[in-house]
């Protein structure tokens, strides 16, 4: 009775596992479809062995080598169970790769938003560990210790299994599956050398003397007063009659900040990604165009202090190689960095000469209430220090204060010198939106479970040139609500001067044209790793069951 009653309760357990996935069985599907036959195979053979694995976990009988790694296996178990409680879906790929590359920063945020959701599993971890250490005793499996090695070789497997099949097939007990795909992902490197030059011939003739691109930080588009949110969160830019066109709510590449801005620099095609052969970090960058056309390159970044000489977003040494100046701007108080981001930026614009600048804004981080200081309360009640955002109406509260200061009170700092700028277009954008509690989880982005909000994103086009203004006026007609982020790069390089049609040829349509695609955006790992891999529909009629792989 107690072997059955152990064998019926792992068996349970498994099944309520493998359910967490949206579609457990997509990966056998698309290794059938891709034709990778061994990968399938091989795949489905560790699948039966990670089965057989789970179980000797917990019945094989005890030794010193169990009793050392059981407690891996058990917080791995648990750590796939907190993440479907924070973002509805297990541990993915892109997870595991932002755990790898920045913990430091991962468990961080961890602990200071949604650290009050997972610390019941945290308080039962221990005791967890000495029950399921105690089991074989308890239960009188008489299984030989020596086949805890299954579980153990197992993980080794699953590793190997993930790099063959280029992590899509990643459907096994979490206590396999999460090791491994931590392993994966530290030893899954991307492309890091120099981009290829730009292969245009023809004459090169600029529209305007300063181009900038201004890429924020989790705006979401919805909820600006000037695209209709019912509360008045953009008086500043909703009073504005002239210099601006506005698109409404806008597809951002991804709901990572790093695959957005690296697609906003590198114009790779919507048709591209996934991108397995890593062309996005192979083509010539946005920089390489820019200087071609014979503008001087300046990189604001608001995100990065100056003593971390790093680079982000999948910029490297050699794409940096283009840029003639580089300012890192971050400020020991964080809302303060956009503002002194803004005073450069307003000195650019009024000097002579071609420049290109991306900006790279601090804005709305989580938690939001450091993204505007504390006098700047219009909406309350907001969170404060220390809060989690499981409270809704706190988030939303803090989210709009955050609008109201780094979007509207920013853009009427900037603005109000517009008067003194040379001839100027600056193309405005955010990385991607964000999730404020919508579906009652608490991750805000990057989520493999996303919803629509993770991607709507401004998108709004400032000018002092009437003729260039008309063009993108006339384009909003059909744009309104329908842009995207893959119109950012042909909008930037035709300003720049390069040939319309040999720019819409090779990098597709941009702001000035209809944009011929819907406006969704890819949810997973741009490079095809992981399992996750499809496009959300930024549109409220466009539910999961209509998002396509």
């Amino acid at each position: 009775m107690r072997k059955a009653f152990g064998l019926a309760a792992v068996s349970i357990l498994l099944l309520v596992e493998f359910s967490l996935f949206y579609d457990f069985f997509y990966p056998f599907r698309f290794l059938w479809r891709e034709g990778k036959v061994i990968e399938l195979i091989l795949s489905v053979a560790v699948l039966l062995l990670s089965l057989s694995g789970a179980f000797l976990i917990f019945f094989s009988g005890r030794s010193l080598f169990r009793k050392i790694t059981l407690p891996f296996f058990v917080f791995f178990f648990l750590s796939n169970i907190g993440s479907v409680l924070v973002s509805s879906a297990p541990i993915d790929f892109q997870q595991a790769d932002l755990i790898v590359s920045y913990f430091q920063w991962w468990a961080a945020a961890v602990v200071e938003n949604i650290g009050l959701a997972i610390l019941p599993l945290f308080i039962i971890l221990v005791p967890l560990i000495i029950l399921a250490e105690r089991l074989p005793g308890l239960l009188k499996s008489g299984i030989p210790g020596k086949f805890y090695a299954v579980p153990v070789s197992t993980v080794v497997l699953v590793v190997i299994v993930l790099i063959s099949s280029d992590g899509v097939f990643d459907r096994y007990p979490s206590f396999f599956r999460v090791p491994a795909l931590l392993v994966f992902a530290a030893q899954s490197d991307l492309y890091d050398g120099q981009r290829s030059e730009v292969s245009y011939s023809a004459s090169i003739e600029p529209e305007v003397e300063k181009i900038v691109l201004i890429v924020d930080e989790s705006i979401r588009a919805d909820i600006l007063g000037i695209n209709g949110y019912t509360k008045d969160t953009t008086p500043y830019l909703s009073s504005l009659e002239t210099g601006l066109t506005n698109f409404g709510l806008s597809a951002s590449a991804s709901n990572c900040s790093d695959y957005s801005n690296l697609i906003l620099r590198t114009g790779v095609g919507k048709e591209s990604i996934p991108d397995p052969d890593q062309k996005s970090l192979k083509t010539p960058s946005i920089w390489q165009f820019t200087r071609k056309a014979g503008y001087y390159n300046v990189y604001l970044d608001a995100q990065s202090a100056e003593e971390w000489v790093n680079y982000q977003n999948f910029m490297n040494q050699h794409e940096a190689t283009f840029i003639d100046q580089i300012l890192r701007l971050r400020e020991d108080i964080n809302y303060e960095s956009d503002g002194v981001a803004r005073e450069r930026l307003i000195a650019l614009l009024k000097q002579p000469g071609k420049t290109f600048i991306i900006l790279n804004k601090y804005g709305i981080h989580f938690p939001y209430f450091r993204s505007y200081p504390e006098e700047s309360n219009a909406f309350t009640p907001a969170l404060g220090p220390g809060e989690p955002m499981n409270d809704r109406a706190k988030s939303l509260n803090s989210f709009m204060n955050g609008i109201r200061w780094s979007v509207d009170d920013w853009f009427q700092g900037l603005l109000s010198e517009s008067g003194e700028f040379r001839n100027y277009v600056i193309v405005y954008t955010s990385d991607h939106g964000q999730n404020i509690v919508d579906d009652g989880t608490l991750a805000t982005h990057c989520r493999p479970r996303a919803n629509r909000f993770e991607g709507i994103v401004p998108m709004m086009v400032f000018s002092n040139d009437p003729g260039i203004l008309e063009r993108f006026g006339a384009a909003q007609k059909t744009g309104y609500n329908r842009t995207g982020h893959f119109q950012v790069f042909p909008t930037l390089i035709e300003l720049a001067g390069y040939n319309e049609s040999w720019v819409r040829s090779r990098y597709g349509a941009s702001l000035s044209e209809p944009p011929g695609t819907p406006p969704e955006f890819f949810v997973g790992d741009a490079f095809g790793r992981g399992s996750v891999r499809k496009w959300v529909s930024i549109l409220p009629g466009d539910n999961e069951a209509n998002q396509r792989p």
